[in-house]
């Protein structure tokens, strides 16, 4: 993991993708702003939180995300290896208990090294499983019941997490043939650790913004306006993919069929498989298993309006599991598959790093550290917007930027869309921040020059920049930088 995300001896990667959203968030939450109220964002606030600390303790830094990442990595290991134990027998080589964990760092983790809210809050939920996976004793369903909870504090769409593990106590109080008490009871703990998490996490956040406006972010904006982008949609399903044009990209394809594969299809062939074998096999561990089943299929279910392969890629690990479970629960399968998964392991936790370390890549010395490139257009466009500005500066456009040159943006959004995710008002928030605060540079990107339909309120802010603005630099990916004319 560190040979993927650091250059040798240690220059991290620059933090591009959703990531920096939640990293320029942060700095706006050490300059005193709270979301909802000073900045529009539509997930609940643990990753602005999460970084906001880190930055306090460490600094704004570049190598932090990245730092993040090796953690994610490692917990993600070390969870499915306190799960695979719980499932797979004791005479099995241990090789057989690292197979889950490893196949996920090599394939669908380091297919997407995105420090985003996705993977706290899978993580979180994934050691909810691990807590409750041996035994459902009334402390060990509260911690589950506030590991999702926490869980739900980095993506409110983790409520399904807790609702799936409320499902799972009644399948298996039905199963075991338990008292009403005795569910009522652990239905209780469950759900009363998780709502006592979440409230008393967003409780500061409410009580500054009110519940009105809590709730039209987290809530209605949406239910209405976040599928306005097709990325945001169902129709991403099998739409998108890693790049094949750039061979850094080739080792990272091998994830992409395999994750569309497994997810969600895993998880109907166990039910089946269960439904007809459960009564010839009753000593196989069918309720630790049922418990992974229904954790990765609600896990799905909080990606599925939109998933994407980087989203189902986060949320793969419960499926990954299961796929050994079978491969060791049967012999012919395990003799054909357990080396190609092996072999698979091995050639890519090899050729990763290697890949990264030989690629072209750009360095430069910024306020938040040195950093690597490896895109050419992303190195000159921050190359030339570094020699022109300085920290604290106004700047807008571009989340990553105002991170790594310490940038402040005045408006109350990260970015635009040419939809109706970027409601009205926010468009002319954006006019107007820009007038008031006489910001110098503005980043834009091709997309935003599509006049769109009705649903593209970037007209006023088109004219706005023609009127006060002129282009002083075009990149070769079509990104724009607009400079201030008066």
């Amino acid at each position: 993991m560190y040979l993927q995300v650091f250059v040798l001896p240690a220059t991290p990667r620059v933090a591009s993708g959703d990531q920096a959203i939640y990293l320029h968030h942060a700095m706006r939450m050490l300059d005193g702003q709270i979301i909802y109220r000073d900045y529009d964002h539509f997930t609940l606030p643990g990753t602005d939180v999460l970084y906001a600390a880190l930055f306090r303790l460490f600094g704004v830094r570049a190598w932090l995300p990245q730092a993040m990442l090796i953690l994610l990595g490692v917990v993600g290991v070390w969870l499915s290896i306190r799960i695979s134990k719980a499932l797979l027998p004791g005479g099995l080589p241990a090789k057989q208990i690292l197979l889950p964990g490893f196949l996920f760092l090599t394939l669908p983790f380091s297919g997407y090294l995105d420090a985003t809210h996705h993977w706290y809050s899978v993580l979180a939920g994934i050691a909810a499983l691990a807590v409750a996976i041996e035994r459902r004793s009334a402390s060990r369903i509260a911690w589950a019941g506030a590991l999702w909870g926490l869980a739900t504090c980095f993506s409110q769409s983790m409520i399904l997490g807790a609702l799936g593990f409320s499902v799972f106590l009644l399948w298996e109080w039905r199963h075991n043939g338990e008292s009403w008490s005795l569910l009522l009871k652990r239905e209780g703990g469950l759900l009363g650790s998780f709502v006592a998490i979440v409230f008393a996490f967003n409780f500061y956040f409410l009580w500054k913004v009110g519940a009105r406006r809590f709730l039209y972010y987290t809530v209605i904006f949406v239910a209405k306006y976040y599928s306005a982008d097709r990325f945001n949609t169902w129709r991403v399903y099998l739409q998108e993919r890693p790049s094949i044009h750039s061979w850094p990209n080739w080792a990272d394809l091998a994830a992409w069929p395999f994750i569309h594969i497994l997810i969600p299809w895993v998880y109907v062939v166990f039910v089946l498989y269960y439904l007809s074998t459960a009564r010839s096999r009753p000593n196989l561990p069918w309720e630790r298993l049922m418990l992974v089943n229904i954790t990765g299929l609600s896990l799905f279910l909080t990606v599925a309006s939109a998933p994407a392969y980087n989203r189902l890629y986060t949320v793969s690990l419960p499926g990954i599991i299961l796929l050994v479970w079978f491969t060791n629960s049967s012999v012919w399968a395990g003799k054909l598959l357990s080396p190609i998964l092996w072999t698979a392991v091995i050639v890519l936790g090899v050729a990763k790093p290697i890949v990264t370390q030989t690629r072209w890549k750009a360095v430069l010395d910024l306020p938040s550290g040195r950093t690597a490139f490896f895109q050419p257009a992303a190195y000159e466009k921050t190359k030339w917007l570094a020699e022109r500005t300085h920290p604290s500066e106004y700047f807008f456009g571009d989340p990553l930027l105002c991170f790594e040159l310490w940038l402040r943006n005045p408006t109350r959004v990260p970015f635009l869309r040419p939809t109706d995710y970027t409601r009205p008002e926010e468009a002319r928030n954006v006019v107007e921040s820009l007038e008031s605060h006489q910001v110098r540079f503005v980043s834009w990107y091709r997309e935003l020059d599509d006049p769109g339909g009705e649903g593209n309120h970037l007209g006023p802010l088109n004219l706005y920049l023609r009127d006060h603005y002129h282009v002083a630099e075009t990149f070769a990916n079509g990104d724009k930088i607009w400079e201030r004319t008066e």
